[in-house]
């Protein structure tokens, strides 16, 4: 079984490192393969800038959505939601 955990984020660049970090940790030897999107919802901040060091890193598998404008979050669990493998 996969989990994908659906991240949407707007203005979150102070966050999103360490929410990865906390992700890591919760599912390390939970026996399931997982998976991060994030959509990043319009950010005006370095929010784009930070996820896209994330997913270069692979730390962990991640998906980057974004959004050209805020939609809000619904518009950004669906994305996610049409992203996500598992």
């Amino acid at each position: 079984m996969k989990l994908s955990l659906i991240v949407p984020c707007y203005n979150e660049a102070e966050n999103v490192a360490e929410f990865q970090e906390a992700v890591i940790a919760a599912f390390q030897g939970c026996g399931y393969d997982y998976e991060i999107v994030f959509v990043n919802d319009g950010s005006r901040d370095a929010t784009l800038h930070n996820l896209k060091k994330i997913h270069a890193a692979q730390k962990c598998p991640v998906k980057v959505v974004s959004f050209s404008r805020n939609f809000g979050k619904e518009a950004g669990i669906y994305a996610g939601m049409s992203h996500a493998s598992g």
